[in-house]
């Protein structure tokens, strides 16, 4: 389920549980609500109301703050990606070959990542894992009788183990972050909230009114909680903007 069918989903059922209290308010006698089962109720309501506001808020901050890594680690991955780039344009023509599939790599890796990118690959690039194998195996290859050049070299390697760090932690990052059950059960909760609040006032406009902004406010909230879940898909995602730019530098 995407954020924003989340979203509706959550006002509906929020909206439709209060409005369903508000009507069953109507049919149970004032002496009932006014009495100990009443008092109960909105004790039990309000426990409820603080058990998904909590859960609602640590989870919108810890996906929040996935999505912010996730963002850091692409940023990240294409600053490496550029270093590596210039280290081996210092190797001269011999590294050529290497550059190139360094670009059909990072090529690759944004088509993964975002499907909608515009990218021209070449037939046999399917699998990001292959290209840097191959990558990998082309800079192992790279000699030189010179000792400047070894050093060279040696930074070249030093830079795709760093390359290689990154690109694993921005694919640790794909996917989801949020279990469906966790979305029921919060679902659950905030739907018995409002069912509370509805059988514990009066049926008028004015507090269906009420009661549906605040069902729309915490819905945009479950909203933000499900696309900040996944950094990668939905409405609101991580930028490509930075594999993007270390495209444009590495077709230089």
């Amino acid at each position: 389920m995407d954020g924003t069918t989340a979203g509706v989903v959550a006002f509906c059922c929020l909206f439709t549980a209060a409005a369903g209290g508000a009507l069953l308010h109507a049919r149970i006698p004032a002496a009932v609500l006014a009495g100990p089962v009443g008092a109960t109720l909105r004790r039990s309501t309000w426990i409820v109301a603080v058990m998904a506001s909590i859960m609602l808020a640590t989870l919108t901050v810890y996906l929040k703050s996935t999505f912010d890594a996730a963002d850091r680690d692409v940023r990240t991955l294409a600053f490496e990606i550029i270093e590596l780039d210039h280290a081996m344009r210092r190797l001269g023509p011999q590294a050529d070959p290497a550059r190139a599939v360094l670009f059909r790599y990072t090529a690759r890796t944004m088509k993964d990542i975002w499907p909608e990118t515009p990218q021209a690959l070449l037939p046999a690039d399917t699998h990001a894992d292959q290209l840097f194998a191959e990558l990998d195996n082309g800079i192992a290859r790279l000699s030189s009788d010179d000792p400047a050049a070894r050093e060279r070299i040696d930074a070249v390697r030093a830079e795709l183990r760093d390359v290689s760090h990154a690109r694993w932690e921005v694919e640790l990052r794909d996917g989801r972050w949020i279990s469906p059950l966790t979305e029921a059960l919060l679902l659950l909760w905030l739907t018995l909230t409002f069912g509370g609040l509805g059988l514990s006032t009066e049926r008028s406009p004015v507090a269906l009114a009420v009661l549906g902004t605040c069902a729309a406010a915490l819905a945009s909230a479950v909203f933000l909680a499900v696309e900040y879940s996944d950094p990668y898909q939905g409405t609101i995602v991580v930028s490509s903007e930075p594999l993007r730019d270390a495209l444009f530098l590495l077709s230089d």
